[in-house]
């Protein structure tokens, strides 16, 4: 049995993804290999994007790599967005947050929030925040 190629499609973009993501940062194939806890050979396999491969080992890979894969609402990465990350201080070791919580947290602690020096990537996370689940309001 074959496999029709529209399959197939989806499983080489996310490997050449994976491959692209490993290559930006630098990382070798051995190391992020041994990150995700699999063998080189598996990960040329994942990066080929081949489908006799677990989606758990392309999770593993992803995980690796700091790329969280998700089901549910987009997640934030907490240390990419420092007023966030310092409203967030009670969330020890926790690096991620869903849209909608960073939202309901930057609008319970908006007196904690230093928006002069807000940098432009968080003013756009911000905005788009509150277009997407605030109905364009900041409620604070």
């Amino acid at each position: 049995m074959t496999i029709p190629d529209p399959v197939l499609e989806p499983l080489r973009d996310l490997g050449q993804l994976l491959r692209t993501a490993r290559t930006h940062m630098g990382l070798t194939q051995a190391a992020v290999a041994r990150a995700a806890g699999v063998g080189r050979q598996k990960l040329i396999e994942v990066e080929q994007g081949r489908p006799s491969v677990a989606m758990g080992t392309y999770a593993a890979v992803m995980r690796a790599l700091n790329l969280i894969p998700t089901a549910g609402e987009p997640l934030i990465v907490i240390d990419d967005f420092p007023q966030l990350k310092r409203l967030a201080w009670n969330r020890p070791g926790k690096r991620t947050i869903a849209e909608p919580d960073a939202l309901a947290l930057y609008e319970r602690n908006w007196d904690m929030v230093d928006r002069d020096s807000m940098s432009d990537k968080e003013r756009r996370l911000l905005d788009d925040l509150v277009n997407r689940y605030g109905n364009g309001v900041l409620h604070v």
